[in-house]
């Protein structure tokens, strides 16, 4: 895994997964594969521009919520996370490429700054979250586990 980092303003990871594009996109895109690898309860996935989903955390009254700013054909998603538990915004891009029979999987972010005083800590939670996350996506698509098949991990 590649890290770039410009603490607090920018961060970017980016893995290579021994998968298709499309078996990566799907990954990304279908709400039961999402729910099978996230690590955390998604709701409803509205994939377009205005749409997004939701991670509702068991137990408490926290909630994050992803908004799709970008949703184009050369294998982007971009959106912004929001918190009902802290102020501000945190800007993303999931760019795909091919590598032959490879996937390079990017995941830039910026607007920590929106955080004020608090952005050195959801700087830190996004760093940590984000490799997390994308190493659960390359376990998720190595495995070519089909979506009918996704089951959603147990909380």
């Amino acid at each position: 895994m590649t890290t770039k980092i410009l603490a607090p303003h920018y961060l970017c990871l980016e893995i290579e997964i021994s998968a298709s594009l499309a078996d990566v996109w799907r990954a990304c895109t279908d709400l039961h594969e999402l729910r099978a690898w996230w690590g955390m309860p998604v709701t409803a996935l509205a994939p377009d521009v205005g749409g997004g989903f939701e991670l509702r955390y068991p137990g408490s009254d926290r909630l994050d919520r992803y908004e799709f700013t970008t949703w184009d054909p050369d294998w982007r998603v971009g959106g912004q996370w929001s918190y009902n538990w802290l102020e501000g915004k945190v800007d993303e891009m999931l760019c795909l490429s091919a590598l032959g029979g490879r996937v390079r999987a990017s995941v830039e972010q910026t607007g920590f700054a929106s955080f004020g005083n608090d952005s050195t800590r959801i700087f830190g939670y996004h760093k940590s979250e984000v490799r997390a996350r994308l190493e659960r996506l390359r376990q998720w698509c190595e495995q070519r586990i089909p979506a009918t098949l996704a089951v959603a991990p147990a909380f």
